[in-house]
Parts: structure tokens; sequence; C-alpha cells
């Protein structure tokens, strides 16, 4: 690299700070060079998506996200909201950011939602994704939610739980796609301070049973 030699001279403290700099800026570069990605997940070591998982994290909203799906209760009441946030492993805060809806007959419809995430519940300790885009078939009843609300879903924070599976080729399952492949399955519910407290003493138990376990086979 040329460099263009001062007209003035440099004193000595001025080129021991200069020689620092360039020691300093080719340390930051032999890190980055030497700094390798993180390896992907293994898909081979997601679960398979079964019907328990499928009951749990079923690719819907609860209808307590939507004025118009006149659910009875509170969002509090779902018998299931505890072992969802079991079987979830990420649990975010989003927004939906973007609502598309496409196609135009029967099961061929469908929405595709943006939703961009504002914090992560979940304590994994990875940093989430800036946006997840989920796609919300003509056939499940939160489409027909959706389609009520409009636009005005756009805007509306609500708490994801979700989790990857691996998929397997052959199951009938319109998401397979062959080996080595993965697909998201998720719940939606409301963002209120008792499902966040209650997701925080779900995740606290599970880790202290999973603690114990690890100590009991030492």
């Amino acid at each position: 690299m040329f460099v263009r030699r001062p007209r003035r001279s440099l004193n000595a403290s001025s080129a021991s700070c200069s020689v620092r700099a360039c020691l300093l800026g080719l340390c930051a570069l032999l890190v980055v060079a030497c700094t390798k990605p993180s390896p992907a997940l293994d898909v081979s070591r997601l679960p398979e998506y079964g019907a328990e998982d499928a009951a749990l994290l079923d690719d819907g909203f609860s209808g307590h996200l939507f004025e118009t799906a006149f659910v009875p209760g509170t969002a509090g009441d779902d018998p299931h909201f505890d072992d969802r946030v079991r079987a979830a492993h990420d649990i975010w805060l989003v927004k939906v950011a973007t609502l598309s809806r496409e196609g135009s007959q029967g099961t061929n419809r469908r929405y595709e939602v943006i939703l961009r995430i504002l914090e992560d519940l979940s304590g994994a300790g990875t940093a989430p994704p800036a946006r997840v885009s989920l796609t919300i078939s003509g056939k499940d009843p939160s489409f027909h939610w959706i389609d009520r609300v409009g636009g005005a879903w756009v805007g509306q924070e609500l708490l994801l739980l979700s989790r990857e599976y691996r998929v397997v080729p052959g199951n009938g399952s319109a998401d397979a796609g062959g080996a080595g492949e993965r697909v998201m399955h998720f719940h939606g519910v409301p963002n209120t301070a008792e499902l966040r407290a209650r997701v925080q003493r779900v995740r606290a138990a599970a880790l202290a049973a999973e603690r114990a376990a690890h100590a009991k086979k030492k």
C-alpha cells in the first residue's frame, strides 16, 4: 500500500503512536481473518413434527388476538399454554410489519405475515433474526380472522412460540421437500403481562428440572 510521506517529519511520540495503531489494525485484521462462522445446525438432530407437536405449535394464532374471533374467556384460559411454552424453542415478542394476501380460491388462499422481532423471551442466549415470515393457509381458522381484520392487524404485538422441526420426505405433509430440510411451526398468543410472567415461570421450572436431571446422572 502506497503511503504519502508528510512534508514535516514526525516526532518520536507521533511515530510510536502510528506504529502502535498499525499493529492494532493488523491484529484486528488477523482476528477477522481467523474467525470462522458458527456451524449451521445439523438438521438431522431436529425433532420430527408429530401429532403432539401439531396440537401445541399448530401454525395458528390465538383467537384473543382478534376482536372479531368471538372467543370466550381470556387468553390465560388456554389449558395448553404451559405445554406450548415447554414445546417451543424460541419465544419472541413480535410486531406485525406487513400483511399480504395471495391466491383467490379455497385452500389456495393464504396470507404472508412478516413479523419484526422486538424481544427474545426464550433465554436461549442466541441472537434472534430481525424478522420472520409466516404463511397462513386458507384452511386455518387464523386465515379468516386475519381476513376480517385486514390491514388493521399491521402493528399488532404478540408473543410467538416456535420451534424448528426436521422435514421427513414422503410423510404426506405439504412441507415435505426432501432430506436435510427444516420447517418452523408456531403458535401466537397475546402479549400480556400475565402470559409473559407465565412464560418466565414455565421456562425457569423447565431449566431447574433439566439441571436436576443432569446432576442426578453424575
